[in-house]
């Protein structure tokens, strides 16, 4: 993806906020702030370099290894992230988010000792979510308002993640110099990677009360630009020569898939009152 089509998508996302809150303190009750945990399952490829015998195997299908071949009951799907919305009415959303997301792997050739590595990826992308039902305050089924509803989302967004990948084991207790259970996307040596995706969402959301609303959502990410592989390159001139950098990588279009399940606790900063109905 070139820098340029990077800069256009980036300052659409930026400039969401402005068009989203433009005369927010008139309408603070729509106005919404959330914080999310989860998990996350980022599929590539099993075999990154065409050809070769290297495979990869992500960390949540290390239940598949036996004891003895598995380096370690590595942790690396969870997830945690931010968000900021703007409720229009009570079918129309729209959410930008920011999601950082750990993975790991485990990669070798046949016959060959293992090495496991951490990498990091950090998602902001903007989203328009849809009520399925009129979402209210409390449940009116005579005015044919819910509390709890369905929702579908869709919008755009970028993954931005480290083209070289964190050793963390190769079987003979030698880990990387830049070794840490939790790496950052950037800084010395991380040379940072970006890939364009839309976001596809489902789930339900309930209102807990005027205030407070929790969301459970599952959102899948399809991935556009054939140069991506978040994975990243594993080439470490100490520990590792034999691995692949990230030039050296099999990228195709398709290859790239990322599903994250979360819990969302959101929040807003007035009373509800639209679609309120009031007696006296």
């Amino acid at each position: 993806m070139s820098k340029t089509k990077v800069l256009a998508v980036l300052v659409i996302l930026v400039s969401m906020p402005m068009v989203m809150f433009a005369g927010f303190t008139e309408h603070m009750d729509r106005l919404e702030f959330g914080v999310s945990t989860g998990i996350g399952f980022y599929v590539g490829q099993r075999s990154p370099v065409e050809g070769s015998g290297l495979m990869r195997v992500q960390a949540y299908d290390a239940i598949g290894f036996n004891g003895a071949e598995a380096i370690n009951s590595w942790p690396g799907i969870e997830t945690f992230g931010f968000m900021v919305g703007y409720r229009f009415d009570s079918r129309w959303h729209l959410n930008l988010q920011t999601v950082r997301q750990r993975v790991a792997f485990e990669e070798w050739n046949v016959g060959e000792k293992h090495s496991s590595y951490y990498n990091a990826m950090w998602h902001l992308d903007a989203m328009a979510e849809f009520n399925i039902l009129p979402l209210g305050n409390k449940a009116s089924s005579g005015q044919g308002f819910y509390n709890i509803v369905p929702y579908v989302g869709a919008g755009l967004g970028l993954t931005m993640y480290n083209k070289t990948a964190t050793l963390r084991n190769n079987q003979m207790d030698v880990y990387g110099d830049r070794n840490t259970m939790y790496p950052r996307v950037g800084g010395e040596d991380n040379e940072v990677g970006v890939g364009a995706y839309l976001p596809l969402s489902v789930g339900a959301k309930w209102r807990v009360h005027d205030n407070v609303q929790l969301k459970a959502t599952f959102q899948y990410q399809l991935y556009l630009t054939p140069s991506t592989n978040l994975g990243g390159g594993t080439y470490d001139a100490e520990y590792a020569t034999d691995r692949p950098t990230y030039d050296e990588l099999t990228k195709k279009f398709g290859s790239d898939h990322n599903c994250l399940f979360s819990l969302s606790a959101i929040f807003n900063l007035g009373k509800w009152y639209e679609d309120r109905v009031i007696t006296y």
